[in-house]
């Protein structure tokens, strides 16, 4: 996915972090992520999308994608990112398509 569709999505731009209200320094970017991974079958419908910062994106699809390949976390994530990533996967385990999670983190 280019820049330019993650920072608009449905016409929309993302403007804020869901996962974090403080942040330092200010995110240069903020994006629109799938909660359940396009490639492992999410839509890109308003239920599926919520805005965050790019260090928060990185985060959860890292791990997420720890999630997936049944690894330990390596350091303790936000709670935020860690809800998000485990809504993602639960969405992803029950369409059957954990195994499509792919490796961004």
């Amino acid at each position: 996915m280019t820049v330019l569709a993650q920072t608009t999505m449905l016409g929309v731009r993302a403007t804020k972090c869901v996962a974090s209200k403080a942040h330092s320094p200010t995110p240069l970017r903020f994006v629109w992520h799938h909660v359940q991974p396009h490639e492992a079958g999410g839509p890109t419908t308003p239920a599926n999308l919520i805005e965050l910062c790019d260090s928060c994106h990185y985060s959860i699809h890292r791990l997420l994608w720890e999630m997936a390949q049944n690894l330990p976390l390596e350091k303790p994530p936000r709670a935020a990112q860690l809800a998000f990533a485990r809504k993602g996967y639960d969405a992803c385990a029950a369409a059957g398509t954990v195994d499509k999670i792919p490796n961004e983190g």
